[in-house]
């Protein structure tokens, strides 16, 4: 009696499993039609690319449509996708694909802080340390997204320049390559770390820091979500002749200038749901750069390794986790000091210490979020804007609670200057509210504590992780 128990329960799992295979086989199709509604400006060549299926093919999977639906959000074409099937018969469906684009010509005003952050920038309480003017961003020039970036800015920091991607240069569609080249010029410029804050030389008569550089990145797509780049740059600095009696690393045989070029490679592997506030997925960036390649004599000489691992999962619910690991060793314990800026600049910091650097050439960090979804990401019209570009909008509200902490290793203190936070394990924690609009718009308020005890409130422009 027990073996035949088993064997009707065995038969039943077997038929489950059968049943099962069934219904996925039933819920396969066909596409037998593909409209495209809304692209006045994009081409659909460019529209193509991005999906993983076209007309004729079969579908079994929803997962093959929600990763062509972001593929076509994280091109930053179009500010809303919308997917419609219609069932056709026959085990046939056709497809309205419907886009809102983007405004593609921006002729965008430039104001910017001078510092690395506005808190920063809020401490050293001096207005005149802005940079204004303005960049001409073309996103999607001939519908194919090509991208051209025109910068003219002037005041405290002054940046000439001028970008051109061309995403596609081959029929198939996956070789791309991007120019560009610019001219800078600084009032200040950092030239020394004093207990774990940056110290800024001022020029008087003459610019503290100038500067020409020039670089050409072809790159290659592999499938739809991994890249790989390779940039090939030139650079010639000019420092200002004071620089030197305050910090000798500006300073060569030759004097205050140093040319060199740089070669790198960044490898990527994207499958975060949105490139600028994800939820779910992961992101993976190897980055191998070597610093001076021996064509100009007094040429610094540095190497380094980078990798970035970013993760995202939802909880249940309203509830989402995210983690970031990033690590960066060089093959050097020194670099000239103005290419040794590495824990603190951009994203590579440990929130509640936005106020400190450290001139590491070896570190890793960790940065985990937990969120909570107050408002969900809805669609609004504004009803005195009839043009859905600017009318339509989504807007998403977060409060995330974070704690990140961070290791460096290998950093020299110079002769009579102390550290609170180098070579040794720091750590950050807090709350904050994450506001995300569309045209990939993110305001960050948050107050944190650090490992010192310091508490503060800080405002960023970017996801935390």
């Amino acid at each position: 009696m027990i073996e035949m128990k088993r064997l009707i329960v065995i038969v039943m799992l077997l038929c489950s499993v059968v049943m099962s295979y069934a219904q996925q086989q039933d819920d396969c199709f066909v596409v037998s039609k593909i409209n495209v509604t809304g692209n006045k400006v994009t081409k659909m060549s460019t529209i193509d690319r991005e999906m993983l299926f076209h007309e004729g093919d079969t579908i079994c999977s929803n997962e093959t449509i929600k990763q062509s639906r972001e593929n076509l959000l994280n091109t930053s074409l179009f500010n809303f996708v919308d997917f419609d099937w219609t069932d056709d018969g026959d085990e046939k469906k056709s497809l309205t694909i419907s886009v809102v684009e983007r405004w593609y010509l921006w002729p965008i005003p430039y104001l910017a802080y001078s510092d690395r952050n506005l808190r920063s920038w809020y401490e050293a309480d001096n207005l005149a340390r802005l940079s204004y003017g303005f960049d001409l961003v073309y996103d999607n020039l001939w519908g194919r997204k090509h991208e051209l970036d025109l910068t003219i800015i002037g005041g405290y920091n002054q940046n000439y320049g001028i970008t051109y991607d061309i995403p596609y240069v081959t029929h198939r569609q996956r070789l791309g390559i991007k120019t560009s080249t610019g001219y800078t010029r600084d009032r200040e410029v950092a030239y020394i770390t004093k207990d774990d804050k940056i110290s800024y030389f001022k020029g008087e008569d003459k610019y503290a820091h100038e500067s020409f550089y020039a670089y050409v990145m072809p790159y290659y797509r592999f499938g739809y979500r991994n890249r790989l780049y390779l940039q090939m740059k030139y650079d010639n600095r000019l420092f200002n002749d004071s620089l030197p009696s305050l910090n000798k690393d500006f300073a060569n045989a030759e004097g205050t200038r140093f040319q060199y070029f740089t070669l790198s490679a960044v490898f990527k592997n994207d499958y975060r749901d949105d490139h600028n506030y994800p939820l779910d997925g992961h992101y993976l960036e190897l980055e191998l750069t070597k610093i001076g390649l021996g064509v100009f004599d007094y040429s610094p000489d540095l190497f380094y390794s980078k990798v970035t691992a970013d993760w995202y999962t939802p909880i249940i619910g309203r509830w989402y986790w995210a983690s970031n690991i990033t690590a960066k060793m060089s093959d050097s314990k020194t670099a000239p000091y103005f290419l040794s800026q590495g824990f603190g600049y951009k994203n590579d910091y440990v929130r509640a210490f936005d106020l400190y650097v450290i001139d590491a050439l070896n570190y890793a960090i960790c940065k985990n979020n937990l969120k909570f979804e107050i408002l969900k990401p809805v669609t609004k019209h504004l009803p005195f804007i009839k043009n859905d570009r600017f009318g339509k909008i989504h807007l998403a509200l977060y409060a995330n609670l974070f704690f990140d902490f961070a290791y460096t290793w290998d950093v020299i203190i110079p002769e009579g200057f102390t550290t609170r936070i180098a070579n040794q394990w720091i750590y950050g924690t807090g709350v904050g509210i994450d506001f995300v609009t569309y045209y990939d718009k993110v305001l960050r308020l948050e107050w944190g504590v650090n490992g010192l005890g310091e508490t503060g409130f800080f405002v960023h422009l970017v996801a935390p992780i």
